[in-house]
């Protein structure tokens, strides 16, 4: 099988889906695709783009609490549950239920959290999925051509927003980037992900994994263009501090 991960969490790059799935296709292998970081912000058809099956998050762009995700599988895929136990439908059977979605789901599953997941998608398409990310496209791109200017700051991403979600890696020079992160928290309110964000390879890939990764920064539908104009200030004055 083919595993691919729609979008980077550390650079923010988006993956060709429909090419990368025409070629699986072709040469009769499956197509998996981790959308925790795309789903809800980038439009995914698993017929168009040939994949055999889907995982996501809820906690992310689908605006849902944590603790909530879900899958699509592919009536087609033969996949096997790796947990077992009730799941209140026909009790008296003594072995977990083979058919689909009760072969991988075993329990009592998380009602608050598809609650609130339901409640999150309900919003993103009242709001309209491209009218939201138009907006974070629009500041991301403030924010990174602000931050290629300020000296002493390293910009990890593309060159415009073309295949690319709004999540910018950066680093100060001379200072490690969870240092960063703790002065951009206690002295300026302004929330980071610091360090190899789960995804040690692609730092390898970067040179970030011999410096303790990146300081990195998300834009949400919620955020305003003030928020991106404190993020700036604050990392003029925090890039000027002397070494």
């Amino acid at each position: 099988m083919v595993v691919v991960n729609h979008s980077s969490n550390v650079i923010g790059t988006i993956q060709p889906l429909k090419e990368i799935g025409e070629i699986c296709r072709q040469m009769g292998v499956y197509f998996i695709v981790d959308a925790s970081q795309s789903a809800g912000a980038v439009p995914i058809d698993v017929v168009e783009m040939s994949i055999d099956a889907v995982a996501f998050t809820g906690h992310k762009c689908l605006m849902g609490p944590t603790g909530i995700g879900g899958s699509y599988v592919s009536k087609d895929l033969p996949v096997r549950g790796t947990r077992f136990g009730g799941t209140g439908v026909r009790s008296a059977q003594k072995t977990h239920l083979s058919e689909f979605p009760y072969r991988l789901e075993c329990g009592t599953l998380n009602i608050v959290g598809v609650a609130g997941l339901n409640a999150g998608v309900k919003w993103v398409h009242e709001q309209g999925m491209e009218n939201l990310h138009k907006k974070e496209y629009a500041l991301y791109d403030k924010l990174r051509n602000a931050m290629k200017e300020i000296e002493n700051i390293t910009v990890y991403c593309g060159n415009n927003t073309k295949n690319q979600n709004p999540v910018l890696s950066i680093n100060v020079r001379g200072f490690e980037s969870g240092d960063i992160g703790t002065m951009l928290d206690v002295d300026y309110n302004i929330a980071t992900r610091t360090g190899l964000q789960c995804a040690p390879l692609v730092h390898t890939g970067l040179g970030t994994d011999k410096i303790h990764g990146t300081v990195r920064l998300s834009i949400g539908p919620l955020n305003t263009e003030d928020h991106i104009n404190k993020a700036i200030a604050a990392m003029e004055e925090i890039a000027s501090i002397p070494r």
